[in-house]
C-alpha cells in the first residue's frame, strides 16, 4: 500500500508540473519523453527497495523510498533530464551488486556485473565511472579477499572500452566518439542562487548533514555483521557528493545521484531516533516541501 501511495504521489506531482510550470512546448516527443523518465523513477525507486531489503541496509518499513522519492520530487525538472535518470538506473543496479559482495557467493561475477553496469551509466553519465571507488572499497572489505578481485574492474573496464572502441572504428573510422565521452568539469554553482533551488539544497543538506553525524557516533554500537554495510554507505554518499560537484551542468538535478545512499542514511537515523515527534517532523518536511516548491513562485 506504501508503495502504491508514493507510486501515486510522484505521477501526480511531476504530472502537475509537467502540464502547468515546466517550461516546454509538450510535443509530442517530449510528452513520451515525460513518461518514459517518470517510468525510470519509478524503477528506481522499487530497485532501490529491493537493494535495501536484499541487504537489510534499513528495517521493513518505506522511509528508504520515501525519502529518495520525496527528494527527487524537489526538483521536478528531472524528469526532462533523461540521460541523468537512465545513468542512475544503472548505477543502482551496479549498488546491487556491489552490496551482494559481502556474500561469498559468485564474487567475481558479481564484480563484472557492477563494472559494467557502471560503464553504462558513464554512456550516460562520465562521471558515473566514479561508483568504481564504492566498488574498490566494498572489494577491500570483503570477507576472504583475493588479490585478483581488484584486477576484475580495470579488466572489466578495459573490455568494454575495447568493444567500443573498435565498434566506433567500423562505423565511423574515427575516434572521435571518446572525446565527445569525456565531459569537462564545471564549478558554476550560479544556479544554486535560484529560491526553489537552494531551499530544496538546503533542506536536503542539512538532513544530510545530520544523520551522517548521528550514524558515525552510532557505528560503534552496530552489530559487527551489519557494520561494513553501513560504512559502505557512507562511501557511497561520498562518491555521491563526488558526481554532483563534477557535474558539467549544475542545475539541481545533479544531486539525483547522492539521493539513493541519502535516503538509506536518513532511514537508519529515523529507525533508530526514539523521538517519535521528531520523526513525524522530519517525515512531513520531506512530504510537503515538494509540493511547496510546486507552487510557490
Amino acid at each position: 500500500m506504501n508503495f502504491l501511495l508514493v507510486g501515486i504521489y510522484i505521477v501526480l506531482l511531476y504530472s502537475i508540473h509537467f502540464l502547468f510550470f515546466a517550461e516546454l512546448e509538450r510535443t509530442a516527443s517530449e510528452i513520451i519523453g515525460f513518461f518514459v523518465a517518470v517510468v525510470f523513477l519509478l524503477f528506481s525507486m522499487l530497485l532501490l527497495d529491493f537493494v535495501i531489503r536484499k541487504n537489510s541496509l534499513n528495517q521493513l518499513n518505506t522511509f528508504g523510498i520515501l525519502v529518495f522519492s520525496t527528494s527527487a520530487m524537489m526538483f521536478p525538472d528531472l524528469v526532462g533530464q533523461y540521460s541523468l535518470v537512465v545513468a542512475n538506473v544503472f548505477l543502482l543496479l551496479a549498488l546491487r551488486r556491489i552490496y551482494s559482495l559481502q556474500s561469498l557467493k559468485n564474487s567475481e561475477k558479481k564484480i563484472v556485473d557492477a563494472t559494467l553496469w557502471i560503464v553504462l551509466a558513464s554512456v550516460f553519465y562520465f562521471w558515473s565511472l566514479l561508483l568504481l571507488l564504492s566498488l574498490y572499497f566494498a572489494i577491500l572489505i570483503k570477507p576472504r579477499n583475493h588479490f585478483r578481485y581488484f584486477l576484475i574492474p580495470l579488466v572489466s573496464l578495459l573490455g568494454a572500452l575495447l568493444i567500443a572502441t573498435a565498434y566506433h572504428f567500423v562505423i565511423d573510422d574515427s575516434f572521435k566518439w571518446f572525446a565527445s565521452w569525456l565531459t569537462p568539469v564545471s564549478f558554476d554553482f550560479s544556479a544554486y542562487g535560484n529560491p526553489k533551488i537552494w531551499t530544496a539544497i538546503t533542506f536536503f543538506s542539512a538532513v544530510l548533514i545530520w544523520t551522517i553525524v548521528s550514524m558515525f557516533r552510532g557505528l560503534a554500537s552496530v552489530p559487527k555483521k551489519d557494520r561494513p554495510n553501513q560504512v559502505q554507505t557512507l562511501v557511497t554518499v561520498a562518491v555521491g557528493i563526488l558526481l554532483v560537484a563534477l557535474s558539467p551542468n549544475k542545475s539541481g538535478n545533479e544531486l539525483l545521484f547522492l539521493f539513493a545512499p541519502a535516503a538509506i542514511v536518513v532511514a537508519s537515523f529515523m529507525e533508530r531516533n526514539k523521538e517519535r515527534w521528531f520523526r513525524e517532523i522530519l517525515l512531513w518536511g520531506f512530504v510537503l516541501l515538494p509540493v511547496v516548491l510546486l507552487f510557490v513562485n
